[in-house]
């Protein structure tokens, strides 16, 4: 895992914060799909499912994992795919956790690190961004 200040400038953002709540993910899925329909061309619906997917696990282990009450999601139109960070108030970075098939998880972050092209983690004492690149 590499740690990044942010995403590269380019194109049109969409920021959004969230409260840490159990329809965090609800509504980051939905902020999600409005900004991949507005953006001025076609995104193929298996991308548009896997950013949707990416922005919901990174948004759910926030409202999970993390301490603190700030959620941030922004979305950046990179030409070529979708720049994903989701900011919050724990340093604490992701770790992978051992897939429990009881319903306990440990299947977002590997999810998270297959269908993006990059992923990385910027740790500060106040919080953490997680990037993520979704490409199309």
């Amino acid at each position: 895992m590499t740690t990044a200040e942010r995403l590269p400038d380019s194109g049109p953002v969409r920021g959004t914060r969230l409260e840490r709540s159990p329809q965090a993910a609800v509504r980051a899925r939905d902020v999600t799909r409005a900004f991949l329909g507005g953006l001025p061309r076609q995104v193929p619906r298996e991308a548009v499912e896997a950013t949707t997917l990416v922005v919901s696990e990174l948004v759910t282990n926030v409202v999970r994992h993390a301490r603190g009450r700030r959620c941030g999601l922004d979305l950046r139109d990179m030409g070529d795919g979708v720049g994903i960070s989701v900011s919050d108030d724990d340093p604490t970075p992701p770790r992978p956790r051992r897939l429990d098939l009881s319903g306990e998880g440990g299947f977002g972050w590997p999810l998270v690190r297959r269908l993006s092209s990059e992923v990385s983690v910027d740790s500060r004492p106040d919080g953490k961004t997680v990037y993520a690149v979704v490409r199309f």
